[in-house]
């Protein structure tokens, strides 16, 4: 597997400083689970944010904190739920699933369009995302379409091509509200896709805005 595109450094950036959201970071965990260079990079990241806080200047706190800590502490945990691996065999991929995506609800593919399906992922955490595995067709392409907000998109299985470039296992696109595309699956098989989608999809032409009623992003 020779991965050509990379999580960015803002997307690694944002992650290492707690401000990805659940749903666009589940995106990124799945890709990290598959690159070594997004991984170093994070790893760099993150060794910096270390240093820049041992940097900063010592302040007071407030007499009581460390009460005030071990009551949080002896209280209900606001920690995040054990992880559980889900059997996914249904959904029949042909594919390893990415360890953070397993440990996800997925539901069960629904037909979009002649060579098109989708599946819901369950990430309740962010309802400001649809996050849904796309498996689309060897040929087929999406219709074109934009944004209101930001795409992430991780190929697990196939190849596409868009206005961006050609996107195979482990690659990861990057979409805001700026730009259209319209994804291509290349002829040698289908391709199956993670995505996590802010707000709605834009669509261009009048058999996407039939498709998206049933997609429901």
């Amino acid at each position: 597997m020779t991965i050509t595109h990379h999580a960015s450094d803002d997307l690694l950036l944002s992650y290492a400083a707690g401000k990805l959201s659940p749903a666009p970071a589940l995106v990124l965990q799945s890709h990290l689970a598959m690159s070594r260079d997004s991984n170093k990079r994070l790893a760099q990241f993150e060794k910096l944010g270390g240093a820049l806080l041992d940097e900063q200047p010592m302040t007071d706190v407030s007499p009581d904190l460390f009460e005030r800590m071990l009551g949080k502490l002896a209280g209900p945990s606001s920690a995040e739920p054990i992880s559980v691996r889900h059997d996914h065999r249904g959904l029949d991929m042909g594919v390893d699933i990415p360890a953070p995506l397993s440990e996800r609800k997925i539901g069960k593919w629904k037909w979009v369009a002649p060579g098109m399906r989708f599946a819901k992922v369950e990430v309740p955490e962010d309802p400001s995302y649809n996050v849904v595995l796309l498996r689309i067709g060897a040929g087929k392409a999406l219709p074109k379409h934009g944004h209101t907000g930001t795409e992430l998109t991780l190929v697990l299985k196939g190849a596409f091509s868009d206005e961006n470039g050609r996107y195979g296992r482990g690659d990861l696109e990057e979409e805001d509200d700026d730009g259209d595309h319209q994804p291509r699956v290349e002829m040698d098989g289908e391709c199956i896709c993670l995505a996590a989608i802010e707000g709605q999809m834009i669509p261009h032409g009048w058999i996407a805005r039939m498709i998206q009623p049933f997609v429901g992003i």
